[in-house]
């Protein structure tokens, strides 16, 4: 029998103690995201008056209602994509009767909505013996938006600071700003359910992280992306450093040499922490993915959806008419339910598909790679594969559940993948059904 001395009791205690240091730290690190619940029908914020019942499930609920009279939705395009997207999109925003902020690198006119030309106002130091300008000049002086440059691309990310600061001076009294691009899906109950969490007048920045290697994290511009009037003030009390006139806003870049930088969203990440505003993330809630390239799993089952991106314009009705028969619309909406959208195609075997695996990848020489049924006994080894793909002489497993896409044979190569429907149905009885839209804390 072993002695239970005074020394022994204390080696003891402090092993408890670093086990439970050590499993805390790790959980943080490595282990599943802190949630709150999203509440079906959120009490309503201090920042906000009261207001009336939400008919949440009902097509533009939040703005029938009148609760998102705050909050401006700011869209940025480029003047080519006007005509061929714009109308659709106006189609479904408009029956909505949201604020709109529609932004572009030519000034222009459609279905009554004005759209303003956010590098206008840039000073001309930013524009000479600088090549991008000369794409945006040959749009200014072609007759028809469907006329622009095929490198109109390449001045997106001038957009970002002038378009922010415009939409501050154009709409003093909104207190929410949500940016979004023509291919972006917002959940306009769940952001609403979201928003009422936090006080606009402080400084906030939400949306899906990206983190590029030693530089400032920023949120995907795709993804959409959200800003409080805090953050704005923020932001404008910054830009009076480098601004001569401060009555026209839109007329600086903070600073910053644009031309040699990647992406407007990483500028504008930049001068907002340089103004006290670090980006709040919070992924999977806005998502960079659309419904057929969302990776199901464990990380996105119960969370609640505020974006989704990359959705064309079939993707955009799919989804309408999804909604519209949902069993229980008024719930916030959720990634396990979504599922459904997309789990009657998965089956054992589908031809002429890509399942969009690249967890594991075999190639030629690797015995997993010689054919389907080869590539199935290496998921079937491999006890977190939940689903693979076999072409030509590539196998690739995932350890997430994904749709993906037809994908015609491409000469000899022929794409086939298939899911482990055993393993899919175990993984809906683990985390099915959820009990409420989980609310993740943010990461960072």
């Amino acid at each position: 029998m072993v002695r239970l001395t005074p020394t022994r009791l204390l080696c003891a205690a402090v092993f408890l103690c670093l086990f439970a240091v050590t499993s805390f730290v790790s959980s943080s690190l490595f282990g599943e995201r802190g949630y709150d619940v999203l509440h079906e029908r959120p009490s309503p914020a201090r920042s906000r008056p009261s207001s009336p019942d939400v008919p949440f499930g009902e097509e533009c609920s939040p703005f029938k209602a009148g609760v998102m009279e705050d909050t401006t939705v700011v869209l940025k395009m480029g003047s080519g994509e006007v005509a061929a997207q714009l109308p659709a999109y106006l189609n479904r925003l408009g029956r909505c009767k949201q604020d709109l902020l529609l932004f572009s690198d030519r000034e222009a006119e459609l279905n009554g909505f004005d759209i303003v030309d956010a590098l206008a106002n840039l000073r001309p130091e930013y524009r000479y013996n600088n090549p991008d300008f000369d794409i945006y000049d040959r749009i200014q002086q072609a007759n028809t938006t469907e006329e622009k440059s095929n490198e109109g691309w390449r001045l997106d990310r001038y957009k970002f600071l002038p378009m922010v600061e415009l939409a501050a001076h154009l709409r003093p009294e909104s207190r929410w700003f949500v940016f979004i691009e023509l291919d972006t899906y917002v959940n306009w109950d769940n952001m609403y359910r979201f928003l009422l969490n936090f006080n606009p007048m402080t400084p906030y920045y939400f949306g899906s992280p990206v983190w590029p290697t030693g530089r400032t994290v920023f949120a995907h511009g795709g993804s959409g992306f959200v800003l409080s009037r805090g953050a704005l003030n923020k932001l404008l009390a910054r830009g009076r450093m480098f601004a001569e006139n401060h009555k026209f806003p839109g007329t600086h870049l903070f600073g910053k040499d644009v031309s040699k930088e990647c992406c407007g969203d990483e500028i504008l990440a930049q001068v907002l922490k340089e103004s006290g505003v670090p980006i709040k993330g919070y992924w999977p809630m806005f998502n960079g993915e659309r419904p057929t390239t969302v990776h199901f799993g464990w990380e996105q089952w119960c969370e609640a959806i505020l974006t989704l991106h990359h959705l064309g314009e079939d993707d955009f009705n799919a989804l309408q008419r999804w909604e519209q028969a949902r069993k229980h619309p008024s719930r916030p909406l959720i990634f396990e339910e979504l599922f459904s959208f997309i789990e009657t195609i998965i089956a054992d075997q589908v031809d002429d598909w890509s399942n969009m695996s690249e967890d594991v990848t075999y190639n030629k020489g690797n015995p997993a790679a010689i054919s389907f049924d080869t590539c199935f006994n290496a998921c079937l080894k491999d006890t977190k594969c939940v689903q693979y793909e076999h072409f030509g002489d590539t196998c690739r497993l995932s350890r997430t559940i994904r749709l993906g896409h037809q994908q015609p044979a491409d000469g000899d190569r022929k794409w086939t993948s298939g899911w482990m429907m055993e393993r899919i149905k175990s993984f809906k009885a683990r985390y099915s059904p959820c009990q409420g839209a989980h609310f993740v804390h943010p990461n960072p």
